[in-house]
């Protein structure tokens, strides 16, 4: 199973709220909506714990592909933010996430039984 996983941190000035709020009621359904080949697609938010330091992310997502092949028909469909979807999704990170400092990769994932 191919899993796309990002570390994404929130826009400055965004509170965690906000940030959760716009994820979880415009992104995930705008992906939803335009990525079929999404398999699972969670979102995981970062529970702030007293005394210790803000970590460089905020939530951690994975999206699962049954194959390589899935997650590269999203890769060319965002076509690096220059195409009609990729600038619809431009424009909707823009306004709830600090895109320079996210961290994508692609992970074969191994599950134990």
């Amino acid at each position: 199973m191919i899993k796309s996983m990002m570390l994404i941190k929130r826009k400055p000035g965004l509170s965690r709220e906000e940030f959760i709020q716009h994820y979880e009621e415009v992104h995930a359904p705008l992906a939803l909506k335009h990525f079929p080949t999404f398999k699972r697609y969670v979102r995981n938010y970062v529970i702030p714990l007293p005394d210790t330091e803000e970590l460089d992310f905020d939530c951690i997502t994975e999206i699962w592909f049954d194959n390589i092949e899935g997650a590269m028909a999203v890769t060319e469909a965002l076509g690096d933010y220059k195409t009609k979807i990729g600038r619809i999704f431009l424009n909707d990170e823009e306004k709830f996430m600090d895109r320079g400092r996210r961290v994508s990769f692609l992970v074969d994932e191994k599950v134990s039984k």
